[in-house]
């Protein structure tokens, strides 16, 4: 990739890049609400209720794989804007083995500690089964899906975001046609769901890896010599998104338990339906930051800091735009997006209600988003990790408890827009200080 087109055309190249990612990421949601949806539909409660349990398993696969991956493909893109290709393949090859080492012992770990993990879940009887059926197989499918999401990291690095939306779009179609086999007509239950899934990821590393083997890729695999300065960088570069995995895993857990405390499952019910809108938005975000990422490094590694700089600028502008756009739709219709849902007059006050007071949240959610996985693109993994483990852990779990005590579901739905105002203080406190040591 020239660090001159990407110069000539900022906003073309971070739309040509950022809209493949955001597509790729919606798919990816759409395989998780069909799996859901077969398993719901064919196999029962108890099914959907035992795969839910171990959802803190694939965050922990997904945060170990982005921590690598991300980390990784920074390096990589820094070393192509150096013009220095067989670095960046050493770091790309180099990567690819820590991933696969790193995914081959949380496997092992995670399958001896199966009886302990039940024992924490209060997982028994037919429960028990469905768990241990279907996470026995997944054991073998999250790192496949894993690497797939690096072999894709590395493809954008490489200038071809294209490809990783085409590969989604077909995964998303097979994923879709297994489960109707095996779970809907074959009637093999968890398993099959878990088989479909297994096959499904699979085949996308197969394609992924055929596009390094085959193609005329610039990054390509290559013999190394293994560097523990750069698996050091990788890690403390991808840190930010193992904390924002990890996050997810803490918040879903406190907000459950503070909704259970103070409201009740009504309370859970009107945050469950706000919440799709916001898992929805926060996918946009995350796929211009995806998209912007490799951009960024190979602008930083060219030294065209300024480029890089704007590129940034013109994202959080784009995102700002859509935030404003988003609050203003469902501030006006909160009502009426929470009548399709069926629920209820007091469910659905509880959604209005909420719009309201969660608008300021799409208008600075992007902004810290951006910002993160732009100083992780830079090389400054501590401004990164600072800004996860604010929006993530630290100021959303002291909101969480503190405003539901004093506010009730007021205080839950004010716990994320504090959290993002305060952390967009932060974000441009770190830009402004990247800015003066750029001067100095």
């Amino acid at each position: 990739m020239e660090i001159k087109k990407i110069k000539e055309n900022e906003l073309k190249m971070i739309l040509g890049f950022s809209i493949p990612s955001i597509i790729a990421m919606l798919l990816e949601t759409i395989i998780t609400i069909t799996d859901g949806y077969f398993t719901g539909n064919y196999v029962g409660d108890n099914a959907l209720a035992a795969i839910n349990l171990g959802l803190p398993i694939l965050y922990f696969y997904l945060g170990s794989g982005l921590c690598i991956g991300v980390g990784g493909s920074v390096i990589s893109g820094r070393f192509l804007g150096a013009k220095e290709e067989k670095k960046a393949s050493a770091v790309f090859s180099q990567t690819m083995v820590t991933a696969t080492l790193v995914c081959v012992i949380i496997s092992l770990v995670v399958f001896a500690l199966f009886t302990p993990i039940l024992g924490i879940l209060r997982a028994d009887g037919e429960l028990a089964d469905y768990f241990t059926t279907y996470y026995r197989i997944m054991l073998f499918t999250y790192p496949l899906m894993v690497l797939g999401t690096i072999l894709g990291m590395f493809i954008r690095v490489d200038g071809k975001p294209q490809i990783c939306m085409f590969v989604s779009i077909i995964g998303c179609i097979l994923n879709v046609i297994l489960d109707y086999i095996f779970v809907g007509v074959m009637g093999f239950g968890v398993a099959g769901s878990a088989v479909g899934s297994l096959i499904v990821q699979l085949f996308t590393v197969m394609i992924q890896l055929c596009y390094f083997i085959t193609s005329k890729a610039v990054i390509r695999f290559r013999r190394f010599a293994f560097d523990k300065t750069i698996n050091r960088e990788m890690i403390l570069n991808g840190s930010s998104e193992f904390i924002g995995e990890m996050a997810s895993a803490i918040s879903m857990f406190a907000f459950n338990y503070v909704l259970m405390k103070y409201v009740g499952a009504e309370g859970v019910a009107a945050f469950t339906i706000l919440g799709f809108v916001v898992y929805g938005y926060s996918m946009v975000c995350i796929g211009f930051g995806q998209g912007i990422t490799p951009l960024v490094s190979i602008c930083w590694g060219a030294k065209e800091t300024a480029t890089a700089m704007d590129i940034r600028k013109i994202t959080n502008c784009i995102l700002a735009v859509m935030g404003i756009l988003v609050a203003t739709v469902f501030f006006i219709m909160g009502k009426r997006y929470a009548g399709l849902f069926g629920c209820g007059s007091s469910v659905a006050g509880m959604v209005a209600s909420g719009f309201r007071l969660y608008a300021a949240t799409f208008l600075v959610m992007g902004y810290d988003v951006i910002n993160s996985m732009y100083f992780t693109s830079c090389g400054d993994a501590k401004s990164s990790a600072l800004i996860s483990s604010l929006r993530g852990i630290v100021l959303l779990l002291a909101f969480t408890l503190i405003l539901p005590a004093l506010l009730g579901m007021t205080g839950v739905w004010l716990a994320a827009p504090c959290t993002e105002m305060l952390t967009a203080v932060v974000s441009l406190l770190l830009i402004s200080r990247q800015k003066q040591k750029m001067k100095e």
